[in-house]
């Protein structure tokens, strides 16, 4: 995703006349999954003399599969609909993402892709050098989504995201197409944080998926018992048959993940820390530093992406929460309907890491003082004294 997102902008850009090379593993010709984010909706200019727009949409809206204006939500107090305020909950599948840009970047010569496995990436004075396949390759720069974070350093928390899904259709009308439903605590927690989401496309079809939040995978067995128990209890839709299915390892770690570790090597995607650590969302993010990184491109030459000082402080925050799940400080299914129920409309912007600070002690007010407490000293203790 975050290679063809890369690729993508680009062609859009005046850098389509370079060479580029893509280098993929796989030929990305099937629906191996979906990307779910929430977004602003599309709104006018502010005024006449501010040329942008409002949303900060990405430009794959035309291929969105089905987008929300309201969620569902199930906690441990709550159960109903979620202000979601200027947002809009989208969902977007993979392959309809792969056909789109290839079909775009098909449209430039100097774009080449080849189907191949990365052997090596190395720094040379002379630019990127990439073997792949056994044949080598240079260029000015090499983007690199292939790099594998440690997951394994003790001064950082690391958790992992991991589902299975399955498209399922049903033979009774059991799902409301404008409610999807993105968190249901009605499962056996077991000291995790676990969690079924549903995204109905119609009254008879919808992606049921079974997700957790912990530092072990289960067996694949585990996955289906949890979600045949889930489909037959909560939604009862008769007899049903599975139609897809996609799974998925998702890291939620607060290690450092530098973007550009050498001169002519940037890491893009997970690879160079664009996961949100508390969430595990990536794709809206992926996309707004890469518009960025094309952008300095264009402009300096250079694909630095400078953050400014200040917004580290979300990276603290998401340490601190994942601080809170490793410690099992206090039970997720009980912060997750806090932070969900009493920040209407706020926590969309607030995971977007573009809130005030006198926003963000609003929402902090709302979580459980002596947890998240204890989390922000044992964060400090971990970060510093190591």
């Amino acid at each position: 995703m975050a290679g063809l997102s890369l690729a993508y902008y680009l062609s859009q850009s005046p850098l389509r006349d370079r060479s580029i090379l893509i280098l993929e593993r796989e030929a990305k010709i099937s629906n191996d999954r979906t990307w779910c984010f929430w977004d602003r909706k599309r709104a006018p200019a502010r005024s006449e003399d501010v040329p942008e727009m409002v949303s900060r949409s990405t430009p794959f809206e035309s291929i969105l599969f089905r987008s929300w204006d309201t969620v569902s939500f199930h906690g441990t107090t709550y159960t109903g609909p979620i202000d979601m305020g200027d947002y809009q909950y989208k969902m977007l599948r993979g392959i309809d993402f792969y056909e789109f840009v290839q079909h775009e970047l098909a449209k430039y010569p100097t774009i080449e892709r080849k189907q191949a496995t990365i052997n090596r990436i190395k720094d040379t004075p002379q630019g990127g050098f990439v073997i792949a396949d056994d044949e080598p390759y240079i260029a000015d720069y090499v983007f690199d989504s292939t790099f594998l974070l440690k997951l394994d350093q003790p001064e950082n928390h690391n958790l992992l995201q991991h589902f299975k899904g399955w498209v399922i259709k049903t033979e009774l009308a059991c799902f409301d197409p404008r409610h999807p439903e993105i968190m249901d605590f009605r499962v056996s927690q077991h000291g995790d944080c676990r969690f079924m989401y549903v995204l109905p496309f119609d009254e008879r079809t919808a992606l049921v998926e079974f997700t957790l939040f912990n530092d072990k995978l289960i067996t694949e067995g585990e996955y289906e018992v949890e979600l045949r128990q889930y489909i037959d209890q909560f939604l009862k839709p008769g007899a049903y048959q599975i139609s897809e299915t996609e799974y998925g390892v998702i890291p939620m770690s607060d290690e450092s993940a530098p973007e550009v570790p050498s001169d002519h090597i940037v890491r893009i995607g997970t690879s160079g820390g664009y996961t949100k650590a508390s969430t595990g969302y990536t794709f809206q993010r992926t996309q707004r530093y890469l518009q960025t990184i094309v952008q300095n491109l264009v402009k300096t030459g250079k694909p630095h992406r400078p953050a400014p000082w200040f917004a580290r402080r979300f990276k603290l925050y998401d340490s601190i929460f994942l601080n809170v799940l490793e410690k099992h400080r206090h039970p997720a299914d009980d912060i997750f309907t806090r932070v969900y129920t009493e920040n209407p409309g706020r926590v969309f912007t607030f995971l977007d890491e573009e809130t005030s600070f006198l926003d963000e002690l609003r929402l902090f007010t709302t979580m459980p003082f002596v947890p998240f407490l204890s989390a922000f000293f044992d964060v400090l203790r971990r970060k510093i004294v190591g």
